[in-house]
């Protein structure tokens, strides 16, 4: 079976008895026509290799408009998991599964999105601080207490500590001693700016909320200090979900039962 063979079967409802392909019109369509080729390579029916049908066909079959299938396509290669080739058209690549993780911009506005980060942090968070609790050094522990006391100092000014905040954060990730988890941290750093900052602008329309969060982190810090990484856990678990309620992510009830 050719590749536009596959792909017109996949939007036929009476081929596998199931709905078909169309998108409609909730939800950026771009970013389900990625996903929706990103899980025909995933489960084998697109290989690598193999040439995607023509943008006319890829529109037909998804339903949407050429100028739609033509984002979608951008993004995936500029994901590394289709190419061009100049005259032939456009390819699966010959590692597509091996791609670099990626969380778009506009993810971090979203709300579904965002909280799923948020969920993201509290798996590599939580762990990264009991780590940062055994493998801390000294030159951690000063950086940690600097950006505490930045947090401290700049609440009330331009940013309102959120910078202090991210590289908090950042310096917990390197305490781990795990290259992969500050990697994997100062990734999110970048997105996670106008996340902490609109969950910061909320903590300020109650002034004791702002000393609150500042508590937060020294819980951290003073847990990590002290070399005790079933605290460190508790403290960073606490303060993500805390932060997540600040950001309407998570309602009391659900944080609570995270806990």
């Amino acid at each position: 079976m050719t590749v536009d063979e596959r792909v017109r079967q996949s939007a036929d409802p009476a081929a596998d008895g199931g709905p078909g392909r169309r998108l409609g019109r909730p939800a950026p369509l771009a970013e389900r026509v990625v996903k929706a080729l990103q899980g025909d390579i995933e489960a084998g029916r697109l290989a690598a290799g193999d040439r995607l049908p023509t943008e006319p066909d890829l529109a037909a079959s998804f339903g949407v408009s050429r100028t739609v299938i033509r984002e979608a396509v951008s993004r995936l290669r500029a994901d590394g998991i289709l190419v061009s080739r100049q005259g032939a058209g456009v390819f699966v690549s010959d590692a597509p599964l091996q791609r670099s993780f990626r969380i778009r911009d506009e993810e971090v506005t979203s709300g579904t999105a965002l909280r799923e980060i948020f969920e993201l942090r509290l798996c590599l968070e939580v762990e990264g601080a009991a780590l940062a609790a055994v493998r801390r050094t000294d030159a951690d522990l000063k950086a940690l207490a600097h950006w505490l006391e930045e947090m401290d100092r700049t609440k009330h000014g331009a940013d309102f500590g959120v910078g202090a905040d991210i590289e908090f954060h950042r310096t917990v990730a390197t305490a781990s001693g795990n290259g992969k988890v500050a990697d994997f941290q100062r990734y999110l750093s970048v997105l996670l700016r106008q996340s902490v900052s609109v969950a910061r602008s909320n903590t300020l329309k109650q002034p004791a909320l702002v000393d609150r969060v500042i508590d937060e982190h020294r819980r951290i810090h003073d847990a990590i200090a002290a070399g005790s990484a079933p605290t460190a856990r508790d403290a960073m678990r606490r303060h993500l979900l805390s932060a997540a309620m600040r950001l309407g992510l998570l309602d009391a009830g659900e944080a609570g039962r995270l806990l």
